[in-house]
């Protein structure tokens, strides 16, 4: 089981001097000090969400079929019995991708938090974070990995970006 060591990943991020790349929906960051930018992610939520989710399903699931991987829930209260038993569970021993899709499909349109998710490549564990809605990002990458991921991201008309 993988959860605890994610976690540490995700622990000593400000520690270590990796790159982090993320998804984004974007080609440039907005600055904090844009007053159009609530206004604009209201638009997206409403207008794009939808088919957000199911290319943020489709990145996901591309991952973890081309590498050894494990799924686990954030720890949250789900509000959703099924959800919440399989807390600290591989969900890939538990539900099908189509369920696993489904889930993630959710998380996008509902800004729920998501999922912590494995990337075995030889002798590197690389995490990546979904937090719901459009928010992506992936830790510990390999060059390999980092390379399928970016294509996974820029295939679905998504930008992958890194930062420190």
């Amino acid at each position: 089981m993988l959860e605890s060591k994610l976690d540490d990943i995700l622990d000593h991020v400000d520690e270590r001097e990796d790159t982090i790349s993320y998804l984004d929906f974007f080609p440039k960051t907005f600055q904090f000090d844009n007053d159009k930018f609530d206004e604009f992610e209201t638009f997206m939520q409403e207008e794009y969400y939808n088919d957000y989710s199911k290319k943020i399903s489709w990145i996901i699931m591309g991952l973890v079929s081309y590498y050894e991987s494990e799924i686990y829930l954030d720890e949250v209260d789900y509000k959703d019995e099924r959800l919440n038993r399989l807390l600290h569970e591989n969900l890939l021993d538990y539900l099908e991708y189509r369920e696993i899709s489904k889930i993630i499909k959710h998380f996008c349109l509902h800004e729920e938090s998501g999922l912590k998710i494995a990337l075995i490549d030889k002798d590197n564990l690389a995490l990546v974070l979904y937090e719901g809605g459009i928010r992506l990002s992936f830790y510990n990458l390999t060059a390999s990995q980092r390379e399928v991921a970016e294509k996974l991201v820029i295939s679905q008309g998504f930008y992958f970006k890194e930062a420190r």
